[in-house]
């Protein structure tokens, strides 16, 4: 008997080991979770020196996002190493979906026209702009569509589609770079999200490559409220600003300049909207296309993200039962052989 107590400690152990592996893997993991619709920008604002709400800052070679910066000579901040941005015609950044350029991407002067994601600014004398496409202008690259993901209250994701263009040129600002490298100064993704309320905020810093920054790095720092695709975002209170519209023909959203929630067109998918060239003009079309392309995301990205073990129940109840069934076994052959030694035994 004592064997048989040895074998069943053994097999007893083993259930165990088993039975706890797939209760941790039947637990629901800690995944990052998608967040699919649009990032709003508050508009940047100076006060004292200081900058609040979103903002861009450009970090000489070997600095860091602590500094030094470039000045911006165009800036309306007292402190010029800021550059205020506003909201676009989209409200903000989209996770989930793309927000291309227009065709042409440049006026004459060489000032840039996307102005989906961001009001386009001067740096410099010329306005830059910021858009996403499934090809990097820059690199020639294809890039998926942004993914901004939520662990906790933590934010994270990929955003290699992030592209600026400026003065004809174009400079990847996304995280990671289109390789999926991360030189120089280049930082994941990271901020915060508050889900009671919606509001985030978000920071990355990009390598700038090529041109007559070249060397240097981009710090991006958004605030404002995420609205999840197909929802309509709540209206500002004491908003002043001036009101940003879509272009003729967009079924685009509008946003305060003051930072207000985008409100999206009626069935453009808070912002999500595909987009055609025709004409020279970007036209927003409204509906079921970017809808369907941002639940595949989602999609997408939750079965990315999910890690474990995830058994059925049924699978678990039947390893149980022949865990039972091999230690009766176990003890009915155990006690035949001991029988079948004892003198007079069954033979």
């Amino acid at each position: 008997m004592a064997r048989v107590g040895r074998w069943a400690g053994r097999l007893t152990a083993a259930l165990a080991v088993v039975g706890a592996g797939l209760t941790a893997g039947s637990t629901p993991s800690s995944a990052a979770t998608p967040l699919v619709g649009v990032f709003t920008i508050a508009a940047g604002s100076s006060s004292g020196g200081a900058a609040s709400g979103s903002y861009f800052r450009m970090i000489l070679q070997g600095g860091n996002a602590s500094g030094p910066f470039l000045s911006n000579s165009d800036s309306t901040c007292s402190d010029q190493s800021y550059t205020l941005m506003s909201p676009g015609t989209d409200g903000g950044l989209v996770s989930g979906s793309y927000q291309p350029q227009p065709s042409p991407a440049f006026d004459a002067s060489g000032n840039s026209l996307a102005s989906r994601v961001i009001a386009p600014d001067n740096f410099y004398g010329v306005r830059y702009g910021v858009s996403t496409q499934p090809t990097d202008p820059q690199t020639g690259s294809s890039v998926p569509a942004p993914q901004i993901t939520v662990s906790g209250t933590s934010l994270g994701g990929n955003l290699s589609a992030v592209s600026v263009s400026w003065n004809k040129q174009y400079f990847n600002q996304g995280v990671p770079k289109p390789d999926g490298s991360m030189p120089g100064d280049t930082t994941a993704v990271t901020g915060t999200y508050d889900p009671s309320t919606g509001a985030y905020t978000m920071q990355w810093t990009s390598l700038i490559v090529g041109g007559p920054f070249n060397g240097f790095s981009g710090l991006w720092h958004l605030t404002g409220r995420f609205v999840p695709a197909g929802s309509r975002a709540p209206a500002s209170s004491g908003s002043t600003g001036t009101t940003h519209s879509a272009p003729a023909g967009s079924a685009g959203s509008t946003a305060s300049a003051t930072g207000a929630p985008a409100t999206p067109a009626a069935g453009a998918g808070a912002g999500a909207a595909s987009a055609t060239a025709s004409g020279g003009t970007t036209q927003t079309t409204a509906g079921s296309p970017a809808t369907a392309s941002t639940r595949h995301a989602a999609s997408t990205l939750r079965v990315s993200t999910r890690s474990g073990l995830d058994p059925p129940r049924w699978l678990v109840v039947l390893i149980a039962l022949l865990g039972v069934a091999a230690l009766a076994a176990l003890v009915y052959f155990e006690r035949r052989i001991r029988l079948a030694r004892a003198p007079g035994g069954p033979r």
